[in-house]
């Protein structure tokens, strides 16, 4: 099943991907289907999300935070994925 996403890319996910946003058509219809097409697409995207910065990023889908993030999350077209770094502040 192919499925379209907007993927909206935030602070260094933005310069990673060379792009502020993007719609993908993906095959498969799971939040892990699309992080694999995203790091497909974007390998510079992949290496924040992999690299030792690992699990510094922030998902959020239709404006709700993916926390813990669960690859087999059904994603329906027209979803909007967010990715962006962890921000703290003080």
């Amino acid at each position: 099943m192919e499925t379209e996403i907007e993927v909206k890319f935030y602070g260094g996910f933005a310069v990673a991907a060379g792009a502020e946003s993007a719609r993908i058509q993906f095959d498969g219809d799971d939040l892990g289907g699309l992080l694999a097409e995203i790091r497909t697409r974007w390998p510079k995207v992949g290496e924040l999300l992999d690299g030792p910065a690992k699990g510094t990023a922030v998902l959020v889908l239709n404006g709700r935070a993916l926390e813990p993030m669960d690859l087999s999350i059904k994603l329906l077209p027209g979803d909007t994925l967010s990715i962006m770094p962890f921000v703290a502040g003080g």
